[in-house]
């Protein structure tokens, strides 16, 4: 009897977790996946038509175009990332004077909100008035103003810029709390063994924070084909379409073309691309 009403209270406590996850996970991939067979503006009733929104998809050169800008924004943002974020977080596992108020200057960009940063990074990037080109200019001495979010190959690398100022701070916080729980034992025994910096990281650091360090890996591929909100304020997709990732080119294709069939192909497609990568990254970890 007791037995079966702990099993009954636990059911209740998970209950709301349960449905959380029914609700915005499970139902809304099924809803995509049904509606990724049909012709859909939102408006009108789906109207069943097979797979013609995935061969429109894999023939479609914007498609082909917004996966390829989406891997070049993903794995350009990727490694500065987890290079970064753990080089700041073995930094500020030492005590030092000031540590609170760099750690706060540090996280300042996540503070401020994703919409709040973006519009702070788009008049610092401004062609007339921007910081870095008055940088630019009085540093190196530049002749003319860059238009960093016009000019084809300036504007993916300065959307990779903006990502990395919220990005490393954010994840460098998991990785403080997983580098600051190493046991100090582990540290001594390398120094007696007359460990340098960089063995006490591949044999020390490295296998102890193994899992958090996954997380920040997969979190940052599965975030880059997500990202969105930067791009829609600083670039719209341009120019020329070269910072037109696939969370964009989806959005655009539902809520401004109404082919909300079409865009729920998308995601589908979507998912396939991740799942291996997810996987691969899960097996390398292990």
């Amino acid at each position: 009897m007791r037995l079966k009403w702990q099993q009954t209270t636990g059911l209740l406590f998970a209950t709301p977790a349960i449905i959380y996850f029914i609700g915005f996970f499970i139902f809304p991939f099924f809803y995509a996946l049904y509606l990724s067979f049909q012709k859909y503006d939102l408006l009108s009733k789906p109207e069943f038509i097979g797979f013609a929104n995935y061969s429109k998809m894999i023939f479609n050169p914007s498609f082909q175009n917004s996966i390829g800008v989406t891997f070049y924004y993903t794995f350009g943002a990727f490694l500065p990332i987890c290079v970064f974020a753990l080089l700041f977080a073995l930094l500020f596992k030492n005590n030092f004077r000031g540590k609170p108020f760099y750690i706060t200057i540090f996280m300042m960009a996540c503070l401020m909100g994703l919409i709040p940063n973006t519009m702070a990074w788009k008049v610092l990037l401004h062609q007339d008035y921007g910081l870095f080109n008055k940088i630019f200019f009085y540093s190196w001495g530049f002749i003319g103003k860059l238009n960093w979010l016009q000019n084809p190959k300036l504007a993916m690398p300065a959307m990779i810029i903006v990502s990395l100022s919220t990005g490393i701070p954010y994840y460098a916080i998991y990785l403080i709390g997983a580098v600051s729980g190493i046991p100090k034992e582990y540290y001594e025994v390398a120094k007696i063994e007359g460990a340098n910096f960089f063995q006490r990281l591949r044999y020390v650091i490295l296998p102890s924070i193994k899992n958090v360090y996954l997380f920040v890996i997969i979190s940052t591929i599965i975030t880059g084909f997500q990202y969105m909100g930067p791009f829609y304020v600083m670039t719209r997709g341009g120019p020329m379409d070269t910072t037109n990732v696939i969370s964009l080119f989806i959005f655009k294709n539902a809520f401004e073309f109404q082919k909300f069939g079409y865009a729920s192909a998308m995601t589908i497609v979507i998912l396939v691309i991740l799942t291996p990568i997810v996987f691969l990254a899960l097996r390398k970890g292990n």
